[in-house]
């Protein structure tokens, strides 16, 4: 590998390292095209999608010792790499430790996902997300965020930044200057926010000035409009917000990478190689996940970059490298093992208790509401936990149509009605929002007389408007150990010790 010294490269190379492509280990072609990309183009790295740990070790290895300039890996493991990385750890959604509010738990996750990164020779995460969830509707962010506090969030965010990088991984704290008040999927469409630097200055920008100073590596642009401020171009074209407010105003030194170009928001506003120069004349460094890698730097050498905007850029790109060298697995055979107890403690420790108490029945009516296309059965690991612990069970899942129909006149006295609700988020999904008719159907249960429950596995949004029910609990993701520890909370085997960090009213 080359001395990485900007004077050692020539233009070609300059503008490889501004490109970081996709590799899909579910398309073979990805990673052949990878291949190509550091031996005759030199890209600055990769963002890595569905992998499987062994081939996506082989992988990097192989690509890092073909590359003359030392590769970025980088992954959206937000939650953990068992969300790329499909036999690696998944954690429960970050809102959970925003629950905890417990930095030391942050800190621990990040250190833990840092060492399974590097196995898979992976060298930087996308995460924190800095967000702060204002808006209760917002289709994208939700339970991604640590909550609606900017200071609870800069404190954890904080947190997962020194945990990381730490542990020798970069962080990239998105999505600049802040994702939390849209009602639009930027994956689907380009969210426009009628707001003022003034506004964002209170709170959405706090936890990203609090990033900076705990020496974050990078920053990652959001692909949201802000008409008011600076240009009034998207966040990832606008010079006014990445170099006047980010550089500028923040005094921010490290890199920005911008948002992936799949994303219908940055796409319908133009060509990539319109895009990719608004991109670099904006302030940011690295563009993330074109969708024709060689095309564009094909276009991007054509179109001969001055050398006063490009070589900065470059210099942070090498400089960043060098601070962060790829680590080597320490070999740690317990990081798997210790990952999962602690996955279980934020499961336990984050379950909120908004209202009532422990289960009396011991029998009960459970009402199941899935709006997360689940393939299984997916309140199983909750209801068979109860009837692991005696409450004799009547499972009923609730379907979008002709759901007046599964109402009962009446339920025997001695029996509760418990209604389970399924929410996720994920990019296209639309899947954190409750259909009118499911919310009808929750009204009339918990309008019944028997001891109710409703529990919110997901965005704790959904317990808005149903105070008719006597227990209220929330849990803030589908995963098993999140089901379970809910379970145990009702039962009165453990102490609900989450508090929610959003306002649900």
């Amino acid at each position: 590998m080359t001395t990485l010294d900007i004077n050692n490269l020539i233009q070609a190379q300059k503008i490889g390292q501004l490109i970081m492509p996709r590799i899909d280990f579910k398309i073979p072609e990805t990673i052949e095209r990878a291949r190509r990309l550091v031996q005759e183009f030199e890209v600055g790295g990769f963002i890595i999608f569905n992998g499987k740990k062994d081939i996506v070790s082989v992988i990097t290895l192989e690509l890092q010792s073909i590359s003359n300039i030392p590769l970025l890996f980088g992954c959206d493991a937000e939650r953990g790499l068992g969300q790329i990385v499909s036999d690696k750890t998944l954690y429960p959604f970050t809102m959970s430790l925003g629950a905890t509010g417990d930095e030391e738990l942050v800190y621990k996750q990040a250190s833990l996902i840092a060492e399974e990164m590097k196995y898979c020779g992976l060298n930087l995460i996308f995460a924190p997300v800095a967000d702060v969830n204002s808006n209760p509707d917002n289709p994208i962010i939700n339970m991604r965020s640590y909550g609606d506090d900017p200071v609870l969030v800069s404190r954890l965010c904080q947190a997962f930044i020194k945990g990381s990088q730490d542990s020798g991984i970069m962080a990239c704290v998105k999505h600049f200057p802040g994702h939390g008040r849209t009602g639009v999927d930027s994956h689907i469409d380009l969210p426009f926010l009628e707001e003022s630097l003034e506004n964002l200055k209170k709170i959405d920008l706090v936890p990203f000035q609090k990033a900076i100073e705990a020496g974050v590596a990078s920053i990652m642009t959001a692909h949201i409009a802000f008409p008011n401020i600076g240009d009034g171009n998207a966040v990832t074209l606008s010079k006014g917000l990445v170099s006047d407010v980010l550089r500028d105003s923040l005094g921010y030194k490290g890199l920005v990478i911008t948002d992936s170009l799949h994303m219908e928001g940055i796409i319908k506003l133009g060509e990539e190689l319109y895009l990719a120069q608004k991109i670099l004349e904006a302030g940011c460094d690295i563009i993330l996940d074109p969708k024709d890698p060689v095309s564009l730097i094909q276009n991007l050498i054509d179109s001969e970059l001055a050398e006063e905007n490009l070589n900065p850029k470059v210099q942070r790109i090498l400089s960043t490298k060098e601070s962060f060298p790829t680590k080597e697995y320490s070999g740690d055979s317990t990081i798997i093992e210790t990952g999962q107890k602690l996955r279980k403690q934020i499961a336990e420790e984050s379950v909120c208790l908004k209202r009532g108490g422990k289960l009396n029945s011991k029998k009960a009516y459970i009402y199941t509401f899935d709006v997360t296309d689940s393939e299984n059965i997916i309140s199983a690991p909750f209801t068979s936990y109860l009837e692991e612990n005696g409450i004799e069970l009547t499972n009923i899942s609730v379907k979008p149509d002709g759901v007046e129909a599964q109402i009962p006149d009446k339920v025997p006295e001695d029996t509760a009605v418990i209604c389970l609700v399924y929410t996720t988020i994920g990019a296209w999904k639309k899947q954190s929002y409750l259909p009118d008719n499911f919310k009808s159907v929750i009204a009339k249960l918990g309008s019944l007389p028997n001891e109710n429950v409703l529990i919110s596995f997901g965005s704790p949004y959904i317990l808005r408007n149903f105070d008719e029910f006597k227990t209220i609990l929330c849990s803030l993701d589908i995963l098993d150990i999140c089901q379970a520890a809910a379970a145990r909370v009702l039962l009165g085997q453990i102490e609900p010790q989450g508090q929610l960090p959003v306002d649900v009213g």
